[in-house]
């Protein structure tokens, strides 16, 4: 069973478009009565669930260096045949989950706000939204690194800002 819980970025007069669990998050179906999109994915707020989809998506990464054994590189498999550059189009997802292989200090929490940055500039290059800030800052006391992120619209005013906690929140409260 999934726990669904509140989701920053979730629209806030209906259910999330992803259920979110604090660890997993599923794209929700929409039901086979729903006008103009039966059994399609729900987007009640397609940007913010592109939002989520960009930040807590896993993106390929590198194999890890200290053990090249390891064949965890995740990743969206349409991301091998279906880009298209032209249109702004990147691989979705972030390389935040490469963190982990990392000690919880200044030089990850600067890998965390680059892996936000580089997976929402689709969003910007598209003109879906306008400028990005990512503050992260190490907590190493509570094995965790506290990411801050501002999103505005293409015109300024601001969409949302403040913390954006997703695997690492989930990871430290298990």
């Amino acid at each position: 069973m999934v726990r669904v819980v509140a989701d920053a970025l979730a629209p806030a007069n209906g259910a999330p478009d992803t259920l979110w669990d604090g660890q997993w998050g599923d794209l929700a179906v929409a039901p086979l009565t729903e006008p103009g999109n039966p059994a399609g994915l729900v987007a009640r707020d397609p940007l913010k669930t592109a939002l989520v989809l960009a930040l807590e998506s896993d993106a390929r990464g590198e194999r890890d260096p200290l053990d090249p054994y390891a064949y965890d590189q995740r990743g969206w498999p349409g991301d091998g045949f279906d880009i298209d550059a032209a249109k702004g189009e990147a691989p979705l997802g972030s390389t935040t989950w490469l963190a982990w292989r990392h000690l919880v200090d200044d030089d990850n929490a600067r890998r965390v706000e680059d892996a936000a940055l580089v997976a929402l500039a689709p969003l910007q290059k598209q003109g879906a939204i306008g400028e990005v800030t990512v503050t992260a800052v190490p907590i190493p006391a509570e094995n965790r690194i506290e990411r801050r992120i501002s999103i505005a619209r293409p015109d300024g005013t601001l969409l949302y800002s403040g913390p954006f906690a997703g695997l690492w929140e989930a990871l430290g409260a298990s």
